[in-house]
Order: C-alpha cells, then sequence, then structure tokens
C-alpha cells in the first residue's frame, strides 16, 4: 500500500507524479492536497519545480498534464517494460499471418506516435521510426484515437491543425469528418482509404486499458495493389484477436 503520508520529498513528488499521470484532467493542485495529505503550499512548491523542469505543464482549467520530459521518459521506457519479448512475439506473428507490416502507436498528449514495428519484408514500404508522429486526420490510427475523445475536443483538434489534403481521400470537410468519427466510434476500427498516401490503404484496432480509456493502436498499412479495404475487412478477426493477447501483455503487470 502507497505510503501517502511520508514527509520525503522525493516520495511525495513521485506521488504527485503519479496521481497527475494517472488521470490528468481531473486533478488540481487542491484535489491532489486532499487526496495524497499534503499541505497545499507543498503541492505547490513541487509542481512549480516539476513544471519549471519540463515533466508536467500548466492547462487553463488549473490543472496540470504530463509535460514534454515526461512524455518523452515514457515513450523511451516501453520498449524495456518486462513483456518487452512476449509483446514483439505476438507482434511478429500477426506480420506472418497478415503478410503486412504492423505497428504499435500510443497517445501522448494530442499526438499519437509510433513506438514499435515489424516489417513484413515486401519491396513497397512505409518509412516510419519509432518516435514518429501520425497525421490525426488523415491515418487508420489518428481517426482512431480521436473517435475516443470527446467530439467538440475532436473538432477543435480538426480544426487547429488545418487537415491538409495529402491524398485524393483526404477529408477536409468537418462534417464529413464528424460523420467518420462517428462511424469509427461505433464499429470500434478504423479504416484509411488513400487518406494519408495515394495508393495506401490501412486499418487500425484499439487497445483499451480498464478504464475504457484507448492507450495503444494496432495497425497495419499497404499498398493497395496488394490489399484493398475489403481485403482488409477480412483480416480484421485477426487484428482483433491480435490486439487482445497484446493487451494481455502490455498490461500484465499493471494494478
Amino acid at each position: 500500500m502507497k505510503d501517502t503520508n511520508s514527509r520525503t520529498s522525493p516520495r511525495r513528488i513521485l506521488n504527485i507524479l503519479e496521481e497527475i499521470i494517472i488521470d490528468p484532467d481531473n486533478f488540481t493542485a487542491k484535489k491532489i492536497s486532499h487526496k495524497l495529505k499534503i499541505p497545499l503550499p507543498t503541492i505547490y512548491r513541487h509542481i512549480e519545480t516539476l513544471c519549471e523542469e519540463k515533466y508536467l505543464v500548466s492547462s487553463n482549467s488549473k490543472s496540470y498534464l504530463p509535460g514534454p520530459k515526461m512524455r518523452n521518459l515514457i515513450l523511451k521506457s516501453l520498449p524495456y517494460e518486462p513483456n518487452f519479448t512476449l509483446r514483439r512475439s505476438y507482434l511478429r506473428k500477426l506480420t506472418n499471418d497478415i503478410e503486412e507490416t504492423v505497428s504499435l502507436s500510443i497517445p501522448i498528449g494530442t499526438k499519437l506516435v509510433y513506438f514499435d514495428r515489424i516489417e513484413f519484408h515486401w519491396p513497397m514500404q512505409l518509412n516510419l521510426e519509432a518516435g514518429d508522429h501520425l497525421p490525426l486526420h488523415a491515418s487508420a490510427s489518428g481517426k482512431l484515437y480521436l473517435s475516443s475523445i470527446e467530439e467538440e475536443k475532436v473538432i477543435q483538434i480538426f480544426k487547429n491543425i488545418k487537415t491538409p489534403k495529402t491524398a485524393r481521400n483526404t477529408i477536409t470537410d468537418i462534417s464529413e469528418f464528424k460523420k467518420e468519427i462517428k462511424k469509427i466510434r461505433n464499429q470500434g476500427y478504423a479504416f484509411d482509404d488513400e487518406e494519408w498516401f495515394d495508393g495506401m490503404v490501412g486499418l487500425s484496432v484499439p487497445i483499451f486499458n480498464s478504464n475504457k480509456e484507448l492507450c495503444f493502436c494496432v495497425s497495419t498499412h499497404t499498398a493497395k495493389s496488394r490489399k484493398d479495404i475489403n481485403d482488409l475487412k477480412k483480416i480484421l478477426s485477426i487484428m482483433l484477436s491480435s490486439a487482445n493477447n497484446l493487451k494481455k501483455v502490455l498490461f500484465k503487470d499493471s494494478k
């Protein structure tokens, strides 16, 4: 059991970070002070230091979010989780089953980034590396991630990124994009039908945590000359089954 009454600064700082990272939208300094039984001035002092060092950032609502240093640490730590080998074995099996490159991506702030990838050796590949950002409005995983967010926030994000048209089917009309996100939210998975690049299609399925929050996207992208959307629909069940296995691995040691 966590010792929230500890007077040691390192433990207090870690407890503050834990509370903010677990539920950043619902924790203000006052709420953290009350929950952890730490004096409010001490909370403010520690949070100020964490913000100065870019482990936290302050939002307009007087709450706090993981900052760039914390997000970078989280991203860089993921390849070293205890079940790394088992996770990659499931990804490799999925790659072999569908005969396409597969990737895992993770939401960090308002971005979605790749953090693991197993390639299938086709001559034509989409060259993405761990840490690369995915377009939220045009990729299957990006749209899937947006479907897990409140509609008002999705609309604002869509407006902010200005949705450049990068392919023949990139959705740039906000009313069409709202329909697309609603469809994805209802069906629970997303396709990219030549929306990111001409001649490329993709499929993404989610991995949720115990709080039903989207934490990972499992995806594949392929040349339309190899597989079209109908072909991707045929491998949907394989993708969903793999996501379920990966969920057990990724959250095996979580409490």
